[in-house]
């Protein structure tokens, strides 16, 4: 996370927002979460895995939509057969 989504302010990497001390703890672990996830199921789908990517992914875009979730979401949904 680069920015506090409450104030908007730059954040350098801490749990609290230096400008108006929101805790963000708990928003930080689940991008960090997501990332988990997406990188679990792009090594599935490396796999040939399709189902648990798509598990995988699914649960990743619950916690934090970025483009490059969207982006192998929209592989998946591709008919590669």
């Amino acid at each position: 996370m680069e920015r506090c989504p409450i104030c908007r302010a730059i954040l350098n990497s801490a749990d609290t927002c230096r400008r108006c001390r929101a805790e963000l703890g708990s928003v930080i672990g689940a991008e960090r979460q997501a990332r988990h996830l997406l990188g679990e199921a792009m090594y599935r789908l490396t796999l040939g895995d399709r189902t648990d990517a798509g598990r995988l992914l699914r649960r990743s875009l619950m916690l934090h939509r970025t483009p490059e979730a969207l982006t192998i979401q929209r592989l998946l949904e591709l008919d590669i057969s």
